[in-house]
């Protein structure tokens, strides 16, 4: 089953359905809108309301460099262990 959180481009605006822990998607492959790699999810950081805000991801070839990728709307598919970021 797929999980989606939603953040819209204002700060708390709009509905956010909230991950139960932020840990629960690390290692997931991280993918942009097209379904490139971009790396796997170290964590996710939530803002006030509990949704996703940015995510730490690990990048290069193995993994040694993260990147910090500001979240406007993310898909996470825990059956494939994915997230999308939109």
């Amino acid at each position: 089953m797929s999980q989606t959180a939603t953040r819209t481009a204002a700060r708390g605006a709009g509905p956010v359905e909230q991950f139960e822990t932020p840990k629960q998607c690390a290692g997931y492959e991280v993918r942009d809108p097209l379904g490139r790699k971009i790396g796997r999810l170290k964590t996710l950081f939530l803002n006030e309301s509990g949704g996703p805000e940015y995510a730490e991801v690990k990048v290069g070839l193995f993994g040694l460099k993260t990147v910090l990728i500001p979240l406007q709307s993310v898909t996470a598919d825990a059956g494939r262990r994915f997230l999308v970021l939109e």
